[in-house]
């Protein structure tokens, strides 16, 4: 209770309790938002040794991370006076919503130049809370309470906003975890992948407003995945030889110094540890949040070295999930750098995923600008996400119709080669569902769906349809065509596969009700 308190007392301040409330962000235009989608595509200059060589001649710059907290945001707002206008909108949001910023995502990525409202740019809206992220209702509560300056009321009003955000969506919290006390951080959905929350891995370089993990970081140990013991996963996968993939997440894994990573990677060295895994990723946001993990940080070519000899010597595929929402995070070269040095020093296969969201990527000329760009550095495009029902859902969202739409013009505006992203897909309570595209069934609009992946694999691949809905935001608020059933249930979870095939091909299923 003592820590919650402070946490409140730090992000108010005694001046931010007697502020009023700040305006409401006018709606972003489309050039606003996305100036420009065009990237520095210079050649990536290599030295003969092999090595990145950005600027020839050039020491690549030491420096240290530290993260920009509720407690310096007021030093940051002296360098950059456009932030001291949104202070206590920044404040007050951050006592629902958890804040950290990257002092490389502050100085490079966001355009504190731009004529337009800064609160527009989208990497400012991707690390800065706003009121507006909350409802009407929940705003109106919140500024009651803050500028009363009662901290016990401001304590309760926040719990109970907290509560009704859906902290741990998609079954999560009660349908993903092993039933063994012992494996707190460890979360098994679908049967071939085991999903790892290292208890050294539970913050990140920075948050995501959007961040539907929200609730790992704001200091409640009940809504918290995590697992301090390594043999205890290692135990749980020896017992599930089904298993032949393991996601290394968090938070965020490459927030952990290497030291502590080999713990958890350095025993799959051995080709006989644990045979039947055959693929370990690592999900992570560093590349571009903090890229000098990868270049310049002390412990970064002990870092290559581990994730080489991971592949080479244990013979496993090593991969970097990166999550990539805009092509301006690609722009620069110490990104370039840490991309190149993953690739060749550590030999990593690097993909690439991120959700649409409204304000920040939702336009189908950043995502083929994107796409393109990260072919051109070797980034393999991979998922294209819709916001999870949880936070801030309402502030980001984008409609399943839309979203698909913008999905299918960015692919038709880039080559083969970036035909590898997939989606748009939500990842809801039964599995990944991705949204085909729209078709006319007996005169009727419907959505065309898909399961990507799913907890009854015999839904894999099976095409599915639900009436159509220009507001559809999520899974659950599908409703099935006259005459059909959605394959789940009323709680999210699958519908039983019981006669083969499952479903019928659709195309005969439209055939034959076009017939009728």
């Amino acid at each position: 209770m003592a820590s919650k308190l402070a946490l409140v007392a730090l992000a108010l301040g005694a001046s931010a309790l007697q502020l009023s409330p700040g305006r409401r962000p006018a709606s972003p235009s489309r050039s606003a938002l996305f100036s420009s989608v065009e990237v520095n595509q210079e050649p990536i200059a290599v030295t003969a040794e092999g090595e990145y060589a950005a600027n020839e001649g050039e020491t690549p710059k030491t420096e240290r991370f530290r993260a920009i907290s509720l407690a310096a945001i007021d030093q940051w707002g002296e360098k950059y006076p456009r932030l001291q206008e949104n202070m206590q909108d920044i404040k007050r949001a951050a006592l629902i919503f958890p804040f950290k910023a990257s002092p490389y995502l502050v100085d490079e990525l966001i355009d504190w130049d731009m004529e337009a409202d800064i609160r527009t740019d989208p990497f400012y809206k991707l690390v800065f809370p706003t009121m507006d992220m909350l409802s009407d209702e929940h705003r109106e509560l919140l500024d009651g309470v803050c500028d009363a300056g009662d901290p016990a009321a401001i304590k309760e009003a926040v719990e109970e906003i907290r509560e009704s955000l859906n902290p741990h969506p998609a079954g999560q919290k009660a349908l993903n975890a092993p039933k063994k006390a012992e494996l707190t951080g460890v979360q098994h959905k679908y049967a071939e992948t085991v999903l790892f929350f290292a208890a050294a891995a539970q913050t990140c370089h920075a948050y995501c407003t959007y961040c539907f993990r929200w609730a790992q970081f704001i200091g409640d140990p009940d809504l918290r995945f995590a697992q301090k013991d390594a043999d205890s996963l290692f135990d749980y996968l020896e017992e599930h030889p089904e298993v032949s993939d393991i996601l290394f997440t968090g938070g965020d894994p490459m927030i952990m110094q290497t030291r502590m990573l080999k713990q958890y990677l350095e025993p799959f060295k051995d080709p006989t540890h644990l045979p039947h895994i055959k693929n370990l990723r690592i999900g992570t946001r560093a590349l571009t949040f903090w890229p000098q993990r990868f270049t310049t940080d002390a412990d970064a070519d002990e870092l290559m070295t581990l994730l080489r000899e991971v592949k080479e010597i244990g013979g496993r595929h090593m991969a970097i999930m990166a999550h990539l929402g805009h092509v301006r995070e690609l722009s620069t070269d110490k990104v370039k750098h840490a991309i190149h040095r993953l690739k060749q020093e550590g030999g990593v296969i690097i993909r690439s995923q991120s959700p649409v969201m409204r304000g920040i990527n939702d336009d189908a000329d950043v995502w083929a600008a994107k796409w393109r760009e990260e072919v051109r550095l070797g980034v393999i495009p991979y998922y294209m996400f819709i916001a999870r029902d949880t936070g801030a859902q309402s502030y980001f969202d984008v409609p399943l119709v839309r979203a698909q739409r913008l999905y299918s013009d960015a692919i038709r505006a880039t080559s083969g080669l970036c035909r590898t992203a997939r989606g748009p897909s939500m990842s809801c309570t039964p599995g990944k569902v991705e949204v085909v595209g729209l078709q006319t069934i007996q005169g009727t609009e419907a959505f065309v769906l898909r399961f990507l992946q799913c907890r009854d694999d015999q839904w894999i691949g099976k095409v599915f349809f639900a009436k159509y809905d220009p507001k559809a935001i999520w899974f659950d608020d599908l409703e099935p065509l006259d005459g059909m059933e959605l394959p789940w249930e009323a709680a999210g979870l699958p519908v039983p596969c019981v006669d083969e095939p499952c479903q019928v091909d659709w195309m005969d299923k439209v055939a034959e009700l076009n017939a009728a």
